[in-house]
């Protein structure tokens, strides 16, 4: 079997080379049978009160079923895990995220994950300077990792990370330009908006949730100067944001 610092330098080249967030997630899921998880997530921790964990998500690799039910609950503001990554910058095992028997969200969190084969997981924290703090976790029915293991995982996750902003952040900027500021997500509500989708509908089309469709939405209407939504579909027809 190879060495496990030769696949995760292999693993890491592979991810500074692409240019996609389908890339990265790609190289995520092929890394899994490595290294034995299942799921993996790369995402924000909430600044609002309003954001959950389908507005938080930059790359998003758990079960879809799981993720419904985890931002539908608000398990975000529960769940063990979360409150580790806010306490330490170093890498963890959930099994390491330990909360009071007595609260019974954070067991529930959980208990339910387990529903889903999501029993053991790794994590590793990212807080910057900004204030704004970050994730990536990897999760599945039976995960051992060795000390060379959750090594190589580490820096897999600083890689995927860091890649994963930057494809992010490049693909706003290349939309913003190209559509006078308008953001992808801010032209995907409006196209859905003039299919006669509701924000729940977008929400559930898009995995966002429906205040943030919301959002996208009267974001878009300033940006177009249009009075209300039926005004921003039409300047965005003219201008051939939308077709």
């Amino acid at each position: 079997m190879a060495d496990i610092r030769q696949v995760s330098f292999e693993i890491i080249h592979r991810l500074r080379d692409a240019r996609t967030c389908t890339e990265v997630y790609g190289e995520l899921r092929a890394a899994g049978s490595r290294f034995g998880y299942d799921a993996f997530l790369i995402g924000g921790l909430p600044q609002t009160e309003a954001e959950g964990l389908l507005d938080c998500a930059m790359i998003s690799g758990w079960p879809p079923g799981w993720s419904q039910r985890y931002h539908a609950r608000g398990y975000l503001r529960q769940d063990p895990v979360i409150r580790r990554i806010r306490v330490t910058a170093d890498p963890f095992l959930w099994a390491d995220a330990p909360f009071d028997k007595a609260d019974e969200r954070a067991a529930q969190v959980m208990n339910e994950a387990r529903e889903f084969a999501l029993n053991d997981g790794f994590c590793v924290p990212f807080h910057d300077l900004d204030g704004t703090e970050a994730g990536v976790s990897f999760g599945g029915d039976r995960l051992t990792l060795s000390e060379d293991e959750k090594a190589g995982l580490h820096l897999v996750a600083i890689y995927a990370m860091s890649k994963a902003r930057a494809v992010t952040q490049a693909r706003s900027r290349g939309v913003e330009r190209a559509n006078g500021h308008l953001t992808d997500r801010e032209i995907e509500c409006l196209k859905w908006s003039a299919a006669g989708k509701s924000a729940w509908d977008t929400s559930q089309i898009l995995t966002i949730s429906a205040r943030t469709v919301e959002a996208h939405l009267a974001s878009a209407a300033r940006k177009l100067n249009a009075v209300n939504r039926v005004q921003s579909i039409a300047e965005a027809m003219r201008r051939g944001i939308i077709t």
